[in-house]
């Protein structure tokens, strides 16, 4: 078994390269991921995992994912210490690294005329941060949502913050990509009823109504909303009533919430 023990070596400072910049990842068609879950969730999913990079005391702790990358025929490497404190982002990678590829071919993100001519979906324009779209993504695959729709706008998916908060349910759930989010609304309109969601007193309160069967909601920016040109091109101004004086709720509540009623039974 192959062995890293050098901070500098050159496949170290790939793996981080790839980590921290969106625009490597795209051009190179790679992606990292780190920690046990996150990696067994690739193992099991349609991903293609490349390489496997584990600490012995990794490889104690966690033998069935050693198991299933080795019968995957999946090159495991034996890292030191000093290279696991080096490739963590978020200090608890627990001693288990993976380079995965075939972005390009596993990247769920079809444009968005594949989208098919029924079911219920989210619609996430400018979102920032990773956090709130890695949970909006794990929310999403949970309650059961065919299918969320980013724009190009929309922080990178393959961002390890937004995969470690997503716990890998983008492996698992369809997403779209829409680099014109007024004009794909228009062109979806005539197949769905689209709704904008909106912090505006004039708007149709939620628990109010019920979503169609066929639907899109759509989730703006964290600190601005949706543009005016984008609720415009939606059927409806929706709203979730609030008491109290926060002035908004944070964006993934609001998906959550939205998510829960627009799944409801009607």
């Amino acid at each position: 078994m192959e062995e890293l023990t050098s901070r500098t070596n050159p496949a170290v400072k790939e793996y981080v390269k790839l980590r921290d910049s969106r625009s490597y990842r795209y051009q190179t068609g790679c992606f990292v991921l780190e920690s046990h879950k996150l990696v067994q969730e690739a193992l099991d999913s349609d991903v293609l995992v490349e390489t496997v990079w584990m600490t012995a005391k990794a490889m104690e702790k966690f033998p069935e994912l050693l198991k299933t990358a080795l019968e995957k025929k999946i090159p495991v490497v034996q890292i030191s210490k000093e290279i696991e404190q080096k490739c963590t982002l978020t200090g608890n990678a627990g001693g288990v690294f993976a380079r995965c590829g075939g972005l390009k071919i596993i990247d769920k993100t079809q444009e968005v005329t594949k989208i098919g001519h029924d079911g219920k979906y989210l619609f996430l324009v400018d979102l920032q941060d990773t956090g709130n779209v890695g949970t909006i993504l794990r929310t999403a695959l949970a309650l059961g949502v065919d299918g969320v729709i980013v724009s190009a706008t929309t922080c990178d998916l393959y961002s390890l913050k937004v995969l470690r908060a997503s716990m890998g349910c983008l492996f698992r759930l369809p997403v779209y990509r829409s680099s014109a989010p007024a004009e794909d609304l228009k062109n979806l309109s005539r197949r769905f009823v689209t709704y904008a969601a909106v912090v505006d007193d004039q708007a149709m309160p939620v628990g109010s109504f019920s979503f169609a069967v066929n639907s899109i909601v759509v989730i703006g920016n964290e600190g601005n909303g949706l543009p005016e040109e984008v609720c415009s091109a939606c059927a409806h101004r929706i709203t979730i009533p609030m008491k109290g004086r926060a002035e908004s709720l944070n964006a993934s509540m609001a998906a959550g919430l939205l998510m829960w009623e627009q799944m409801k039974k009607t």
